[in-house]
């Protein structure tokens, strides 16, 4: 079952366009979420988690992945975690990187980290990685799952800073359990609203 699994996504693979998956690939893609993993498809997994070639949000689909298969835990990827978390620039993919991270590490290991993590979060206020690290699965949950006072401080952090952000910008979207992107407003409400923000910001110009 993994092979062949692993053999339809490399030849879906090569459908994707530059900015979305193809449909044949991520329905693939979400049922490895279940599927028990092979160091195969975990190698598969990493690949594309830290291709040069796709957005980030291409490679956090499969990040995702990684991050909500039990069996992930079976596979020594501590490094990976801790170095991708190291390079990673986009606040959101350094959050999963630590979730991922947390599984393998002590909590004594994760306050550098997070400590790291809070102070980026005081300097980058995009209000798209602020809509993730507040979602379910990201501070919330390792918040609730690992009850560390380094995580619950990070989230706190991630509220007071979050206040900062323009109300214009808030509320978009979330992320549910399963780390799919959930929209809140309407297409109409989200155009509404940023040209509400445009206009405000060129009156302050």
């Amino acid at each position: 079952m993994q092979n062949n699994i692993l053999d339809q996504l490399n030849t879906a693979y090569n459908k994707y366009s530059d900015c979305l998956l193809h449909p044949e690939y991520a329905h693939l893609l979400n049922t490895l979420s279940s599927l028990e993993l092979t160091e195969a498809l975990v190698d598969f997994l990493c690949t594309r988690v830290t291709s040069n070639k796709h957005i980030w949000e291409i490679r956090f689909e499969h990040l995702r992945i990684l991050l909500l298969n039990n069996s992930t835990r079976c596979f020594d990827l501590k490094k990976f975690f801790l170095d991708n978390y190291k390079k990673s620039r986009r606040l959101t993919m350094k959050l999963f990187f630590l979730r991922g991270y947390a599984m393998y590490a002590t909590e004594k290991e994760i306050e550098p980290l997070i400590n790291n993590f809070c102070d980026k979060l005081k300097s980058n206020h995009d209000y798209i990685d602020y809509e993730h690290i507040l979602s379910i699965p990201a501070l919330p949950y390792l918040v609730n799952t690992y009850k560390y006072k380094c995580f619950e401080s990070a989230y706190n952090t991630a509220l007071e800073e979050y206040e900062k952000i323009d109300p214009l910008l808030r509320g978009f979207f979330t992320l549910d359990e399963n780390l799919k992107q959930i929209n809140l407003l309407t297409s109409e409400e989200i155009s509404s609203r940023t040209k509400e923000f445009l206009n405000k910001i060129q009156k302050r110009n």
